[in-house]
């Protein structure tokens, strides 16, 4: 339901804005893969992603530096926390295909490793509200897979086989589309009421 914001705008156009309620849910997302990396697409392995979580940034620890009797507190080393998810495995295994493929970028057939420039890829991931238009995009820069697990097989239970996996990523882009909007409203509607303020001469 719209609401009045709680200020007017000098009583010039301030009744035109409201606000409205528009919360986020945690099943309103798509994430999109990288292709290039072995003849798996990446879109088709993104339907089959369950679960991501990404942007635990923590600092270690505080360092701090004595100037004469003063001591100033600097942040230390940002720690960049791997981003794990999970999969539900479709029969044709193309999930784990998928990732055995990308390790294989990483290491040659010596056991070397190849620069980080020749494995790592960006993963995209996108949130949508209750009407289907995109809020935000989540970019995670330079992902490779930190693991791949092995896949346990029982006959004990007869469930959807699940895999996770963890990658690392060097950092984490995010923008909003809705923000943009809305700050482009602010931003038109302040040159409205600039424009009536000059016209009478305020």
């Amino acid at each position: 339901m719209p609401q009045k914001l709680g200020f007017d705008l000098p009583g010039l156009a301030g009744n035109l804005i409201t606000k409205l309620w528009m919360l986020q849910r945690t099943y309103n997302w798509q994430v999109i893969f990288p292709d290039g990396i072995g003849d798996v697409p990446g879109i088709w392995i993104s339907q089959y992603c369950q679960d991501i979580r990404f942007g635990d940034y923590s600092i270690t620890e505080i360092s701090a530096v004595r100037h004469g009797s003063e001591q100033r507190f600097y942040a230390g080393l940002r720690d960049i926390e791997q981003v794990p998810m999970s999969f539900i495995m479709p029969i044709d295994n193309s999930v784990h295909k998928y990732f055995q493929d990308w390790r294989k970028l990483e290491v040659d057939d010596d056991g070397y490793f190849y620069p980080k420039s020749y494995y790592k890829r960006d993963i995209y991931v996108f949130l949508f509200d209750r009407s289907g238009i995109q809020s935000a995009k989540f970019v995670l820069h330079g992902c490779f897979p930190r693991n791949c697990p092995p896949i346990s097989l029982s006959y004990y239970e007869d469930s959807v086989l699940r895999w996770g996996i963890d990658l690392l990523v060097d950092y984490v882009e995010e923008s909003s589309l809705i923000g943009s909007v809305r700050s482009a409203a602010f931003n038109a509607a302040g040159g409205v009421i600039n424009a009536a303020k000059n016209l009478l001469g305020g």
